[in-house]
């Protein structure tokens, strides 16, 4: 009879290999999904994994994964530390519009004054937005036991209806021929994001993410809050018993 059981010490091994497996797995998943929807799954995957970073294109699309990919990293670290705590915040979407309406409303209102503080409050806001937003479902649950998963996940369709009401009125843009949307950001100095390095796509957000990698490394594993949210995950009443409070993480 097989049985599963949990080694005495993590195979260092593994902790390199299961990244990797991980991507081969869901490359092999969605190629099979593919395959189901009567699509070429090789094809598919060519194009998902291959194209973006060697295809002919790939000038442009490099750029783009990492100004797409800094705010992904910078909502995965904080939702891994929900997890870690045993919180399963999964209305990360709904906290990031807050956050640009938040941030892209400070730069809108103060339109077209120009002052290296825009750009600096807008990042400040737009990270308070979205706290202010994840503090919903932190509350509910921490004061009247509501389930996180539905809260946050409801909040994420409230978000979306925010964000296309401002598009069709108090941000909408009124150089835009009645089109929905706010003013381009980019044609605002004080509020573009720049590239510190043209045509690399690296910009602030790129840095601020890799910065926040390793400090949230270092936090999950040499400081004491760490050590108090990881053991609120893996046992709450042992947290509870060394006197961690899983409400005040």
């Amino acid at each position: 009879m097989l049985r599963l059981e949990k080694r005495p010490n993590p195979s260092q091994l593994w902790e390199y290999l299961a990244p990797v497996l991980a991507v081969i797995a869901t490359m092999v998943g969605g190629g099979f999904m593919f395959a189901l929807l009567g699509k070429d799954p090789f094809e598919a995957i060519r194009t998902i994994f291959y194209d973006p970073l060697f295809s002919e294109f790939s000038w442009y699309y490099r750029p783009q994964l990492l100004v797409k990919g800094a705010p992904l990293v910078l909502i995965a670290i904080g939702l891994s530390m929900g997890f870690r705590a045993g919180i399963w915040n999964i209305g990360a979407e709904g906290q990031y519009i807050i956050g640009a309406i938040c941030g892209a409303g400070i730069a809108l209102a103060l339109y077209p004054a120009e002052s290296i503080f825009i750009f600096p409050a807008m990042v400040f806001f737009g990270a308070l937005g979205g706290f202010a937003w994840a503090m919903i479902p932190a509350l509910l649950k921490t004061r009247f036991g509501t389930n996180e998963i539905l809260v946050s996940l409801m909040l994420v369709y409230v978000a979306e209806q925010l964000l296309a009401s401002m598009s069709l009125g108090l941000m909408k843009n009124p150089d835009g021929f009645g089109f929905p949307g706010s003013r381009n950001l980019q044609q605002y100095p004080s509020a573009h994001n720049v590239e510190i390095i043209a045509g690399s796509g690296v910009h602030m957000g790129v840095v601020f993410a890799l910065i926040s990698v390793i400090f949230a490394y270092i936090l999950l594993a040499r400081h004491q809050l760490g050590f108090n949210i990881r053991l609120t995950g893996e046992s709450p009443k042992a947290a509870r018993f060394a006197g961690v409070n899983p409400n005040d993480l």
